[in-house]
């Protein structure tokens, strides 16, 4: 009798049994299928892997991105799945840049806000790219040194940060610019070897700026790139969400300035800008802009036979005029950029000094120097600047060389 008994109490405890495995499967499979913490999946599905690229793609690609994207193009390369759940998508805040002219645009990326390619000669590349973290992960110094880990260079402290980091002003407040040289093992050296990179933090965000790519042609860009930064504004919160970023500033056509003895040349002048009476024999025109809190600047056009003493020279006369010390001619050289202007290409500088912002382009045209220098207050120049250039870019001259 006790046989029947013992088989019932085995044959009870294995169903007990399976009942119980089979709730422990259904649990485990759930577990599997839940969103990770926050309710927000992983946001790059290779994060964590070194350069944050998977094996045998190129580092920092992205779908979509277009051919000859260089090395290290995503923003958020190194970033942890956590980290990468703070980053803004494309689709987040509507901002408004103006993009220097060589730059072309590129297809976004699900990281990026504004991404620009811009080349250069013998197939060199350079990366440029915007993004939004809604907190810094680490802070300006992680971050830098995240940076600095991509170009394989050592980390630095605070004070090493703060002696190799510049300060400029953005429509967030206060950044910081750091450069970065250093070619990684196995990099394209048409696409990689320098990094410039801005941070700035607003209303609890930190807005990144980065170029990445040749040494050469990322150096030569630098300028283009804090002047690029400077133009990166927030839309107003009751634009309509169609608008489209105010990429290219409106123009009114203008009749040619009557032409000086020794030469001519015609321009289209900015929407709100004017014409006003030249008040020295030396000037061949002069154009104002007032701005809306009445400050104003003044545009500046004149020629000079030969090279008036250079660009060292000149451009250091522009930097007294600012109250700025001198510089020599190895510090020459990062604070000139070029622009094409028809068949001309204008060298062009942007100081700016406790009082005064001086931005100017100049070139030569047969015997003569010609010079295109914009003054105002630093607001007023900033707001005003893409309109400046693009005057640069509408110059053309009428005689023959």
């Amino acid at each position: 009798m006790k046989r029947p008994y013992l088989l019932l109490g085995c044959l009870i405890l294995t169903a007990a049994a399976c009942k119980q495995d089979r709730e422990i499967k259904v649990y485990h499979l759930a577990k599997e299928t839940a969103a990770s913490p926050g309710g927000a999946p992983a946001a790059d599905p290779h994060a964590g892997m070194p350069g944050g690229a998977m094996p045998g793609a190129m580092p920092g690609a992205m779908p979509g991105a277009m051919p000859g994207a260089m090395p290290g193009a995503d923003p958020h390369a190194g970033l942890t799945a956590e980290q990468l759940a703070t980053a803004s998508p494309a689709s987040g805040p509507q901002f408004a840049d103006v993009a220097p002219a060589n730059w072309k645009k590129q297809v976004l990326s699900p990281m990026r806000l504004a991404s620009y390619l811009v080349a250069g000669d013998g197939g060199a590349t350079a990366d440029i790219s915007f993004s939004i973290l809604r907190q810094a992960p680490g802070g300006t110094l992680a971050n830098v040194n995240r940076w600095r880990d991509q170009l394989g260079q050592p980390p630095h402290d605070e004070a090493a940060l703060k002696a190799a980091s510049q300060t400029i002003k953005t429509s967030f407040g206060e950044g910081i610019v750091v450069e970065v040289e250093g070619l990684p093992s196995g990099a394209d050296a048409a696409k990689d070897g320098r990094l410039i990179g801005a941070i700035a933090d607003k209303d609890g965000s930190t807005w990144f700026f980065k170029m990445r790519g040749n040494s050469a042609l990322t150096a030569a860009e630098k300028e283009h790139f804090i002047q690029w930064v400077a133009t990166v504004t927030p839309a107003a919160a009751d634009a309509a969400p169609a608008a489209a970023p105010a990429a290219a500033p409106a123009h009114s056509a203008l009749a040619p300035p009557a032409a000086a003895a020794d030469g001519s040349v015609t321009w289209q002048v900015p929407a709100g800008w004017t014409l006003a009476p030249s008040t020295s024999s030396m000037r061949y025109a002069t154009l104002s802009v007032v701005a809306a809190d009445g400050s104003k600047g003044e545009l500046v056009v004149s020629h000079f036979p030969g090279d008036v003493g250079g660009d060292l020279e000149n451009v250091n006369r522009w930097r007294q005029q600012v109250s700025l010390p001198p510089v020599d001619a190895a510090g020459l050289v990062p604070l000139v950029s070029k622009l094409t202007a028809g068949s001309k290409t204008l060298s062009l500088i942007d100081v700016t000094g406790p009082q005064t912002r001086l931005t100017a382009g100049w070139t030569r045209h047969g015997a003569d120097t010609w010079f295109f220098k914009f003054t105002g207050p630093d607001a007023l120049v900033a707001a005003e600047k893409a309109k400046f250039t693009a005057f640069l870019e509408s110059v053309r001259f009428t005689n023959p060389e």
